[in-house]
């Protein structure tokens, strides 16, 4: 079914020895390999037709950014202190991987987020959070948003754009509305904005982005200024601009039956 598969695991974890085979037997696959979290590179993904990710959702994350096509399945290595939200199975039900050659499963599709900073893109398209500020949280974030041809010059304790996937965790802790990761949307909100008395009185707070639309930040911060995505971290100082709209290559997600 599978020609090229390829299964992540998170760091540190050590499978018995006999699991490699095993999931090469459930999964009736010709070609597969092992890479470890900190050794994944975008290349390695190239030509791949699933991954399988063993570990938690950092661990699926992680490929989620780096792939370009092909399919996905997250399995839960430790249900008892991970979430697994994004993942289909746990580590003890191996087995049911056999039910991928039945064709019992379902493949959803995540939209995942571009990233454009000065002009270039960055290899990893966002499947939960982008934010856009300062890295120490006791200092302000400041920039100029532009968003759907309004423009103003802002401090806040920074802006999150997010898909769907990410919009019930830090987004909406922040304040958001979560929808749904199938939806061809992204949404943003500003965190914590400084009101002034007469410069700073800012009414961009929040938005929505459909197809072809995109939010453009500017930084107007000397130092110490990011753009985090997951465990990734780019530097976003004074005269840096990034933009942030929908991805033309949602995540496809293999979910188990």
């Amino acid at each position: 079914m599978f020609k090229k598969v390829i299964i992540l695991l998170k760091e540190g974890l050590q499978l018995d020895a006999k699991m490699p085979e095993k999931i090469k037997e459930y999964i009736n696959c010709g070609e597969l390999s092992l890479i470890s979290f900190n050794n994944l590179q975008k290349e390695d993904l190239i030509g791949i037709d699933l991954v399988i990710s063993i570990g938690g959702d950092g661990t699926f994350v992680k490929a989620a950014h780096l792939m370009e096509e092909g399919l996905i399945l997250g399995i839960n290595s430790n249900y008892k202190t991970s979430e697994g939200a994004l993942t289909s199975i746990n580590l003890d039900e191996i087995d049911k991987l056999k039910n991928l050659d039945k064709g019992k499963m379902e493949i959803t599709e995540k939209q995942r987020a571009d990233v454009i900073l000065n002009g270039k893109i960055l290899d990893e398209k966002v499947i939960n959070e982008i934010y856009i500020g300062a890295a120490s949280q006791f200092h302000s974030s400041r920039y100029i948003l532009n968003f759907k041809g309004a423009k103003e010059e802002q401090r806040s304790s920074g802006v999150i754009v997010s898909t769907g996937t990410g919009s019930d965790s830090w987004f909406l802790a922040a304040g958001g509305k979560p929808f749904h990761y199938s939806e061809k949307k992204l949404r943003f909100i500003v965190r914590e904005p400084y009101f002034g008395k007469r410069v700073f009185k800012p009414t961009i707070l929040a938005g929505e982005l459909s197809e072809k639309e995109k939010i453009v930040v500017e930084s107007t911060r000397n130092f110490g200024g990011i753009i985090a995505i997951n465990d990734s971290t780019y530097d976003f100082n004074t005269g840096d601009i990034v933009e942030v709209k929908i991805s033309d290559s949602p995540l496809k997600v293999i979910k188990l039956k």
